[in-house]
């Protein structure tokens, strides 16, 4: 077979097949001596330049490049086309196996393809005005392809192996018709490969915190109680369950347990490409959940040759050490690709102790107040007169309980909790014609964390199962019945929660072209189960027995049951006690989704202004989740941990959509052009009907520096199963109850007793609800997006936003207490005992209230030319939050909560500051390279508990380094050093916050953070 022969070749791209498409005609053309050639396949690179006229290879404007020379051919081609934003195509049989000649600085686009291809027998040249093509040049100087010969001399800019080539652009999370992420009509934050590397992140939890457009409740492994484990993340503000997580733009399981959303801590960092964020709603286009936008996970595909890395990084204070261990290996063969990566990582604990601001519960030398807990080791008793007493270890007796007898619980807890991952992905893709190609991926995910909390607390008279110390308790000292003792069990020593998950993720892809269209079928399903063990709880049941009538308990060899004393002082509860008490929690929770869906998009109608896109297609999908507690949980019988009932919920999908982008009008120069964008989608789900969303938007290109773009969308949220269907649960929220105040007392309706101040958490039962709709939103926005032509490698953009959600689902207890105490409504959700101390809160979830998110984002990139002292590039990525208005209820005052604070364990929206931004600088010179990144939060107000005080939490500003270096002597062996907080400033002190007197959700309590990592290429 002669040079000049065409063997299959893959159609491949930067980035996976799902995000680049082309659509390509050929006619093949056979050798002199008549063989077949075979098919040609196209590995190709479509970015988004496409959409308008790419400037001709040989123009004179030249582009900043950095191309690694530790890549093959293929990989460097790509590169050279995500940083010119041009279009190449080029036969990847041909170029996997050359290794790329590196080069840095700032040159045109015949220089770089001339350095990129020297000496090899590869040539260049345009195709059609639109798209730069590679070849074997040996066709043109050898009579081996007299075909090809005949052709080049007909058609001078005819390509080998090529007649007809029809080109479509890259498609970018927030549509299915290909563009520029900075041309389309609603904005999407970039975040590559190379970006994740130089933040150090180990984490995707960790590397979306950083994000201006997260604020709010997002989860990590930095909250310890309430936690789980799991990473979410919040855009706007808004819960986790209004931003939809796609993984390669397919929809994945929520978490087992949390059931809300899906867990980033699945994903492991090294095996992403990039992650684009759709800040925008997107209803029409990927259906329910996308309210505030959409986080699309794009995974790695095109990788050759094989990787080895090793990371360590660990606080100053020689705590929280984190380690990773990763594999990769890629290789292409002449039908297909094969590519997979396998992680290790674990990370250790900080203590709440090991820091000043998270060690004591006592905040009050820093503005806040005394929340150390009222449930002490020793026994702490209100007797029947009111008064109450603790008993006193050195005097082994009673005396009067003062406010400063309390128990200091952060000497136990975690602030950090310890986690373990353990992850696998794999990607295959074969070309079975020249139109047709199919993907196989898979990955399996092992997650583990350990939170220490302090020891279980009992609160006899706030438990919702009865528990009074009978009068004639053999341990009883008084002679009455005590209903309202504290206690803390030191004896059981901390309390454990062990939190695992196992994650499994499929999916099969056909791609193909068919008479103009650009089709993919595809199947995907995944499976998430978790489970959650908790020690060094209590049998409730088992205590009421020990505290109750002498009679109905006089020991283990007469009656199965052991008196219990709760009288004594620290360490009394003897080992049969114990024995008798203590016991482990048990929950495990599954959510699974299958998903079937086909997608079709072409360009329909050449237009005098251009080309109408189109795209339609249909999905269905079917979501299952459960979760099944031990039996004690389940009749909620347990303390120290959430009892809750089993849930079992199941609902299908159907739904059909379309999209089209239709050149408006266009100046005769076509440099002026208005494109509109309409998209609509009709669900139809099992369990509460159906829905229709559209969405519009406009691209008003005023020059070919400067785009205006707008939005107008209609979304929706789908109650989650768990909304629905999920039975009673427990939880100790942080209300505040208005009747601890005195000047309420007798004042308000509700408040006919003072309740304890002493008290910041309290009893709540929610229950999901089968009447539940869907929530409900309309967005807006408007936008502007400047680059400059005079400043290759600069772009600017401001984008307003507007999101307003009505018919939100809720369960809020604290809105309930508020309103029985003014106006004593909800007396049966309400439950106070005979001193007026709250008892009880229930709350089902409702459709109520509305919400409303208006801001600005600005975005500035800038890469600079080439000196002699290395080549510098910057970035500004800057949210402001202009209003965050709430309204709990149609009766309720509409609250801004813009610049505000106010922990989730209070039912609060979290941070959710003015201003969130980060500024970065990266440098490159020869085998070095540098970043610098500061990370901004404004200050938050925030209101001290249990008081109507306020205060401010101040901001933060962080800096961030790192550098690396490419050895010579070993050859693609690469040292990265970096130092998180390189300052080493403290978090701000949040009176408010449930964890660790600061939020974890925002800010981190690490303190300078030093690592390494070395990667070895093969």
């Amino acid at each position: 077979m002669t040079a000049c022969e065409r063997r299959p070749v893959s159609m491949r791209s930067g980035a996976s097949v799902e995000q680049t498409n082309i659509s390509i005609t050929t006619t093949l053309n056979r050798s002199a001596h008549g063989q077949n050639a075979g098919r040609l396949w196209l590995t190709c690179l479509l970015l988004t330049s496409i959409l308008i006229a790419a400037p001709s290879h040989s123009a004179e404007p030249q582009f900043q490049f950095r191309i690694s020379d530790q890549l093959a051919l293929s990989q460097a081609l790509i590169q050279f086309s995500h940083q010119s934003g041009l279009a190449i195509v080029f036969p990847d049989h041909l170029t996997r196996n050359i290794q790329s000649g590196g080069f840095t600085g700032a040159m045109d686009v015949d220089t770089a393809l001339a350095k990129l291809l020297e000496n090899t027998d590869l040539d260049y040249r345009l195709v059609d005005d639109r798209i730069i093509a590679v070849y074997d040049a040996r066709c043109e100087l050898t009579d081996s392809c007299p075909a090809e010969a005949e052709l080049l001399i007909r058609n001078p800019l005819y390509v080998p192996g090529i007649e007809e080539l029809y080109v479509y652009g890259s498609q970018v999370t927030g549509s299915r018709i290909k563009r520029d992420h900075l041309q389309g009509s609603a904005p999407v934050d970039m975040i590559s490969a190379p970006d994740i590397e130089l933040s150090g992140a180990q984490t995707l939890g960790q590397l979306l915190r950083r994000l201006p457009a997260v604020s709010g409740n997002p989860t990590s492994t930095a909250i310890s109680n309430g936690g789980n484990g799991t990473a979410t993340a919040t855009l706007r503000g808004l819960p986790a369950s209004s931003t939809l997580v796609l993984i390669n733009g397919r929809r994945v399981a929520n978490d087992g347990l949390g059931g809300e959303s899906v867990d980033l801590n699945s994903i492991a960092p090294a095996a992403v490409d990039r992650i684009e964020v759709l800040k925008d709603g997107a209803s029409a286009i990927y259906g329910s959940d996308a309210i505030a936008g959409i986080v699309n996970i794009i995974m790695k595909r095109d990788f050759y040759g094989a990787m080895l890395e090793q990371y360590y990084g660990t606080a100053e204070q020689g705590d929280g050490e984190a380690v990773t261990t990763t594999f990769q290996y890629g290789t292409g063969f002449n039908s297909g690709s094969f590519f997979m990566t396998a992680s290790y990582f674990s990370e250790g604990e900080i203590q709440s102790r090991e820091r000043p601001l998270s060690a004591s519960a006592d905040s009050r030398s820093r503005g806040g107040n005394d929340r150390r807990s009222t449930a002490t080791p020793a026994a702490r008793v209100t007797r029947s007169d009111g008064s109450v007493v603790i008993r006193d270890a050195a005097s082994n007796t009673y005396r009067e309980a003062s406010t400063e007898d309390r128990f200091d619980y952060p000497i136990y807890t975690s602030s950090l909790v310890p986690s373990e991952r353990k992850y696998i992905y794999a990607t295959a893709s074969f070309d079975f014609s020249e139109s047709l190609t199919g993907t196989l991926e898979g990955s399996y995910t092992e997650t583990q964390s350990q939170a220490n909390l302090a020891p279980t607390p009992v609160f006899t008279g706030f438990e919702q199962i009865p528990l009074e110390v009978a009068a004639d308790n053999i341990y009883n000292p008084f002679g009455e019945p005590i209903t309202d003792l504290r206690r803390r069990f030191t004896e059981l020593g901390a309390r454990r929660q062990d939190n695992s998950s196992e994650v499994e993720r499929l999916a099969a892809i056909l791609q193909g072209l068919h008479g103009g269209w650009d089709w993919e079928l595809s199947y995907s399903w995944s499976k998430s189960q978790a489970r959650e063990r908790s020690r060094g709880l209590i049998n409730a049941s088992n205590l009421q027995r020990g505290i109750g009538p002498a009679a109905n308990c006089q020991g283990s060899a007469i009656d199965n049951c052991v008196p219990i004393n709760l009288f004594g002082a620290a360490g009394s509860v003897d080992a049969e006690q114990l024995g008798f008490l203590a016991v482990n929690s048990n929950v495990d929770g599954e959510s699974s989704l299958g998903s079937l869906s086909f997608t079709a998009a072409r360009k329909l109608v050449e237009l005098p202004s251009g080309t109408i896109d189109f795209a339609i297609g249909m999905e269905y999908r079917d979501e299952n989740t459960s979760k099944k507690p031990d039996g004690l949980l389940a009749n909620m019988a347990i303390i120290g941990t959430d009892n809750l009932t089993p849930t079992q919920g199941r609902r299908n999908i159907t739904e059909i959509y379309g999209e089209s982008i239709t050149p408006v009008w266009q100046s005769a120069d076509k440099q002026i052009k208005l494109d509109l964008e309409i998209a609509v989608r009709y669900s139809r789900y099992s369990d509460f009907g159906d829905i229709t969303n559209p969405k519009y938007g406009l691209r008003f290109q005023l020059s070919p520096a400067l785009l205006l773009r707008a939005t107008h969308a209609q979304g929706f949220r789908a109650p989650s199963l768990s909304e629905l269907y999920s039975g009673a649960t427990e939880a100790h929220a942080m209300l505040f109850d208005p009747c601890i105040l005195p000047e309420n007392v007798g004042t308000l309706p509700g408040c006919a007793q003072q309740a304890d101040p002493g008290r910041y958490q309290y009893l709540t039962i929610t229950s999901g609800n089968p009447e539940l709709n869907p929530e409900k939103s309309r967005s807006y926005g408007i936008g502007i997006v400047w680059t400059p032509g005079n400043a290759p490698g600069f772009n600017a953009t401001a984008d307003y936003f507007d999101i307003e959600t009505s018919q939100v689902v809720d369960s809020s207890a604290q809105f309930i207490l508020s309103q029985n105490a003014q106006f004593g409504e909800f007396e049966d959700n309400v439950v106070r005992d005979q001193r007026g101390n709250l008892q009880q809160v229930t709350a089902t979830k409702v459709n109520v209230g509305e919400r409303r998110v208006q801001g600005i984002d600005f975005g500035l990139n800038y890469r600079l030319p080439k000196r002699d002292w290395g080549q510098l590039s910057t970035g500004l990525n800057v949210a402001y939050m202009d209003e965050y208005t709430l309204q709990l209820d149609a009766d309720a005052p509409t609250v801004n909560l813009s610049g505000s604070f106010r922990d989730p364990q209070a039912e609060g929206a979290g941070a959710l500051p003015k201003w969130k931004g980060n500024i970065g600088m990266q440098w490159a010179r020869q085998r070095w390279r540098g970043s610098y990144d500061l990370h901004f939060v404004s200050s938050l107000k925030e209101v001290v508990p249990n008081t109507t005080t306020s205060r401010v939490v101040r901001n933060w500003l962080v800096h961030d380094v790192q550098a690396s270096y490419l050895f010579d002597v070993l050859h693609g062996l690469r040292m990265a050093v970096g130092v998180d907080n390189l300052l080493d400033s403290e978090p701000p002190f949040a009176a408010s916050a449930f964890n660790d007197n600061f939020d974890g959700r925002t800010h981190d309590i690490r303190g300078r953070y030093w690592y390494a990592k070395l990667s070895q290429r093969f």
